[in-house]
């Protein structure tokens, strides 16, 4: 396992920022070479699937808040608690296939559809209420902080609007387009008190992690996630975890005033989902070419390996409720995992 420190990462990230030919590598270092364009690695047929898994279409998106889940598919949300799935029982909400990314805040799940977010409230998910945007480029990505700033962007535009009390307020602009917004709840002080939410975007075709300073209204730090960033989920104390697809290992950050790399661990395998579970103090990542679910302990240095779990096929997407339980989501209609009381073996 690679052992990296924190300030010759943050080196490392920076060279790779300028380097003319960022597949060249650190140093003539191949194995540093930043690629890009990060996709999720094709699965073989799954096999002994741990918990439950639920019959379900091609899941494209999924989030939580709290013990409530919500689904994307194609052209639908579906929301409800764990036995609403396996019951059947979770209300389907119509979406345009058109809508973006789909994050949570601590209250909402939030939805970028072209010229509005979407607000559904995981209690009431047939009324979802509308912010409409104006920008340059149809919204693809979306996200609220807890104090209720709307941040909005496109993979298409290098702007980032900044939406308050339903109007828009300012623009932050950006070196270029985002894959993924999300944002962070932050807690700063020495005595837990809440601070402003961190908010981090990626681009995967330069595999750039990036922090906005936004009560300065401004960008704010910019890395490299590794080799190729596949996707990212932010967590309690501002944690953020990024899997680096391309280089095989995960990465783990801190966005509580600019976004800072931590800690690097390899992975088993090609990773692709992530989430933090604040319970087990864990970093869940899923590898979509041996249809493994890792766990990893961030404790002490580099993360350290805690276990595995066996997923269905495609486990594009991994999210874990306010009980602990660990829900993973096939992309090709696997299926919908639910793991209540993870057993994990090594």
């Amino acid at each position: 396992m690679r052992r990296v420190l924190l300030s010759s990462v943050l080196v490392a990230s920076v060279s790779a920022l300028t380097a003319c030919d960022s597949t060249v590598g650190i140093g003539g270092d191949p194995n540093s070479a930043v690629y890009g364009h990060a996709e999720p690695a094709a699965s073989p047929g799954a096999k002994d699937p741990a918990g439950d898994v639920v019959d379900f279409d091609a899941v494209s998106d999924m989030a939580a808040v709290g013990n409530v889940l919500a689904v994307r598919t194609a052209d639908s949300l579906t929301v409800g608690g764990a036995q609403d799935f396996s019951a059947d029982q979770a209300e389907r909400v119509g979406v345009d296939e058109s809508c973006g990314d789909l994050t949570a805040s601590t209250s909402h799940f939030v939805l970028a559809c072209g010229d509005k977010v979407l607000f559904i409230d995981p209690q009431n998910p047939s009324g979802p209420t509308e912010l409409a945007v104006e920008e340059d480029a149809p919204i693809t990505v979306a996200a609220q902080t807890s104090s209720g700033e709307v941040f909005v962007g496109s993979k298409d535009s290098n702007k980032i609007g900044l939406y308050k009390d339903g109007e828009r307020d300012k623009t932050i602009k950006v070196e270029a387009g985002s894959d993924q917004l999300i944002a962070v709840p932050n807690t700063d002080g020495a005595d837990g008190s809440a601070g402003a939410d961190g908010v981090v975007r990626v681009l995967r075709d330069d595999s750039t992690i990036q922090s906005l300073d936004w009560e300065k209204h401004r960008a704010g730090g910019r890395l490299r996630v590794g080799q190729g960033v596949g996707l990212i989920s932010g967590g309690e104390g501002a944690v953020v975890v990024a899997a680096d697809t391309v280089g095989e290992r995960v990465a783990i950050y801190t966005a509580s005033d600019v976004i800072r790399l931590h800690q690097y661990g390899n992975t088993d395998g090609t990773p692709w989902a992530t989430s933090w579970d604040s319970g087990r103090s864990l970093a869940w990542v899923t590898t979509t070419d041996n249809n493994l679910l890792q766990a990893f302990k961030v404790a002490d240095g580099v993360p350290e390996a805690a276990g595995s779990l066996s997923t269905v096929a495609d486990a594009q997407n991994v999210a874990v409720l306010e009980d602990g339980t660990v829900v993973a989501a096939s992309a090709t209609g696997d299926g919908l995992q639910f793991i209540s009381d993870p057993s994990l073996k090594n």
